[in-house]
């Protein structure tokens, strides 16, 4: 989702920073295409987005140069996934059954080396923009090792927000900045995970699959995150979510709000534009949260997804000036770690 984020200076160091950042970004990917189809694809997108909205070019001047680095991290990614799950599928369909997401509270070893330096550069990318000195005090906080970067990561893969904000706090660093970051390094490897989890394992196991096959749920499977967007690939109009974070695709059974359940009168449909009634809001009056939902002629590419997001933000604010918001995260009661430095060895 695009927003305008404020990133706060801590420790009172400078002003704080207005950014226009993309918070779901570059982690998610239904079929694949080279990194060079991607970009391609993406530059043709911005620049019709540029010729209605020129408003968003330092907003897509910002999404190119993290776009660009998160296809360099994904050729990495998928020579060798740095990360370890150990899960067997009777595992994973129990976890399933208790409506609880895969990813959350698991024990996720994740060797950050081949990462460090993409995390370090989405610092740099970031501090070139508005969010300026906040992002980079947090490169330089990464670099010295006051935050293993392993142990954020497995952190954000298994959602826990609130450690990681925790941790920012503890170290003087803005934490929706930290959560960014640890988005943006994390993506790729959310997205090989959930096909793992959810497309390559139940092609083996049909207990798995049909526990995956009817998931109902408005919050992801794999990680439990909210989809960024819903979409409804023509010709058919069955809305397909999109999660926000890893990427993976699902369509309840049910028409319901995907936050709190709601059915009937609570949840009505609104155009944004009445001459294209296939893009539009899904408006919750129960608990006031939006999704918004858009035609597509075939599933989104993983680097597209940001892309379409940012393309798509006027319904975002359509829905926020008629009061309605993307609720909080779910939460989800896990005994993780806060992620925190390595021991110091004497």
């Amino acid at each position: 989702m695009i927003i305008l984020a404020r990133f706060d200076d801590p420790q009172g160091r400078g002003q704080a920073s207005d950014a226009v950042i993309v918070l779901s970004s570059f982690s998610k990917m239904t079929y694949r295409l080279s990194p060079h189809c991607d970009l391609d694809a993406a530059e043709q997108r911005w620049q019709a987005t540029l010729a209605l909205r020129p408003d968003l070019e330092p907003a897509i001047v910002l999404q190119r140069r993290l776009l660009t680095r998160s296809q360099e991290l994904t050729t990495i990614v998928d020579q060798e996934l740095p990360a370890t799950l150990n899960l067997e599928p009777e595992q994973i369909a129990d976890k399933l059954g208790r409506h609880t997401p895969i990813l959350v509270g698991e024990p996720i070893v994740v060797d950050a080396q081949p990462v460090v330096p993409f995390v370090l550069g989405f610092c740099e990318d970031l501090s070139s923009g508005e969010a300026g000195g906040a992002a980079g005090r947090l490169g330089e906080t990464l670099a010295r090792g006051e935050i293993d970067i392993g142990s954020l990561m497995a952190a954000s893969l298994g959602r826990q927000q609130e450690a990681i904000r925790s941790k920012a706090h503890h170290v003087g660093v803005a934490p929706d900045l930290l959560w960014l970051v640890s988005e943006l390094a994390c993506g790729p490897v959310a997205y090989r995970l959930q096909r793992q989890l959810l497309t390559d394992l139940p092609k083996q196991e049909d207990k798995l699959r049909l526990v995956i096959d009817t998931w109902n749920h408005g919050f992801c499977a794999a990680c439990g995150s909210w989809p960024a967007f819903g979409e409804r690939i023509k010709p058919t109009t069955r809305r397909t979510l999109r999660c926000s974070f890893c990427g993976s695709a699902w369509t309840p059974r049910f028409w319901h709000c995907i936050y709190c359940d709601k059915t009937g009168a609570s949840l009505i449909t609104a155009d944004v534009e009445p001459e294209q009634p296939s893009r539009h809001l899904e408006l919750c009056r129960q608990c006031g949260g939006y999704l918004k939902c858009i035609p597509v002629r075939r599933p989104t590419a993983f680097g597209l997804l940001p892309v379409e997001d940012l393309s798509t933000c006027d319904l975002d604010v359509s829905a926020v000036e008629q009061g309605y918001i993307r609720p909080a995260m779910h939460t989800f009661v896990t005994g993780a770690n806060l992620p925190c430095p390595p021991p110091v060895v004497t």
